[in-house]
């Protein structure tokens, strides 16, 4: 019988390769975009590459956080019941771990919904798209700090501690906050979320829809679609 401590290490490598996978994509879209956006000024080849890739590492960057965020629960829930809980929670690091796991998945869960919610629309309004891409930047540098703190977990160091060193950060540090600034923070979000709901509805935001028809005129971004041939340069 398989044991939960292996198949909790095989849920965290299909998270990280999900997530890594959707990270260098949805990066890739971002450098495409900038390209074909200033294609009068890029050497035509690298247009046309862009072009092509694209709408290709568009898709594979949205399929890749899905089913990273899936995994992310699931490495969750085998990680609950690989150790025992008096165990677990006598480690600072592990603690931190799982802190940092908590805020990862709501992360990447916000760029899941971003993207279910507007499509690939959204790549044409330079401000929705800076979110999507600034989201997925910190949701990235939160996973990787996990995998950091997992690795001394298991092997003593990380490949990432001379960049701790450097930045003064100490992954044995206890990041748990005290009861009374998670208070502060959970009533701050609470109003903060009930503000914006309440900025939608006035503005009827809820409505909006990103896509060529509605922003290309205004920002001229094109949409990152799949294309079998390579359009002529306008």
């Amino acid at each position: 019988m398989v044991s939960m401590s292996a198949l909790h290490a095989l849920t965290a490598e299909l998270h990280a390769g999900f997530l890594t996978l959707s990270f260098i994509c949805i990066m890739t879209v971002t450098i495409a975009q900038i390209v074909v956006r200033f294609r009068t000024r890029m050497p035509r080849k690298f247009v046309e590459w862009a072009i092509k890739v694209r709408g290709y590492t568009e898709a594979a960057g949205y399929v890749g956080a899905v089913l990273g965020v899936l995994g992310l629960l699931l490495s969750a829930w085998t990680g609950m019941y690989a150790w025992p809980e008096d165990v677990l929670l006598k480690s600072a690091v592990v603690r931190n771990k799982i802190l940092l796991t908590a805020f990862s998945t709501v992360m990447w869960g916000g760029v899941v919904y971003i993207r279910s919610r507007f499509g690939r629309g959204l790549w044409t309004c330079p401000s929705m798209a800076t979110v999507y891409v600034g989201l997925t930047f910190v949701a990235f540098g939160i996973l990787g700090t996990t995998g950091s703190m997992g690795a001394h977990l298991v092997q003593g160091g990380s490949a990432l501690d001379p960049l701790w060193n450097f930045v003064g950060f100490r992954v044995g540090a206890n990041l748990v906050l005290t009861t009374n600034i998670n208070a502060l923070i959970a009533i701050a979000s609470a109003g903060a979320l009930v503000i914006a709901l309440v900025i939608a509805r006035r503005y009827d935001l809820f409505s909006v829809k990103l896509g060529a028809e509605t922003c290309q005129r205004v920002f001229k971004w094109d949409e990152p679609k799949i294309v079998y041939e390579s359009p002529e340069k306008k």
